[in-house]
């Protein structure tokens, strides 16, 4: 496996985590808390980070692929056509904890999210430890 699939899940376990503490806080200052709201986050936590894998190792696997065959575009192609899989997936296993096993709704379906606010806030934490970003010189897929 790429370290790089490593460091970037390893990410997003961190903000997942620190996320779903300050939702688990806010159904407790609103009076709502109970067990389904714990299953709730926690499969939602789960699944939520599982995307994030699966479409981190398929990207990676399909450059690689792309760069050894010489075709770029394969690699897109490929990104995109396993996203409606992944998505369909995620929808199946959330629908499959509300309804079998009674989590709560919100719960559930907000941590979906938090790998997204992960990555939005990643360049402003890059930028303050003194990260350049990647360059993309040289890169066959960009150009």
């Amino acid at each position: 496996m790429d370290p790089a699939v490593k460091k970037e899940t390893g990410y997003i376990v961190v903000w997942v985590v620190l996320l779903s503490l300050v939702m688990e806080g806010v159904f407790l200052i609103i009076g709502q808390w109970d067990l389904s709201v714990l299953f709730g986050n926690l499969g939602g936590a789960a699944v939520a980070v599982g995307n994030f894998f699966l479409m981190a190792l398929i990207a990676t696997r399909a450059v690689n692929r792309a760069v050894e065959k010489g075709k770029p575009e394969e690699a897109a192609a490929r990104v995109k056509a396993t996203a409606t899989v992944r998505l369909l997936g995620c929808l199946a296993i959330c629908v499959l904890l509300i309804a079998v096993f009674k989590t709560n709704l919100f719960a559930t379906v907000i941590p979906l999210l938090f790998p997204r606010i992960g990555i939005a806030f990643r360049p402003l934490i890059d930028r303050k430890r003194g990260v350049e970003p990647p360059g993309t010189e040289g890169s066959d897929l960009i150009d």
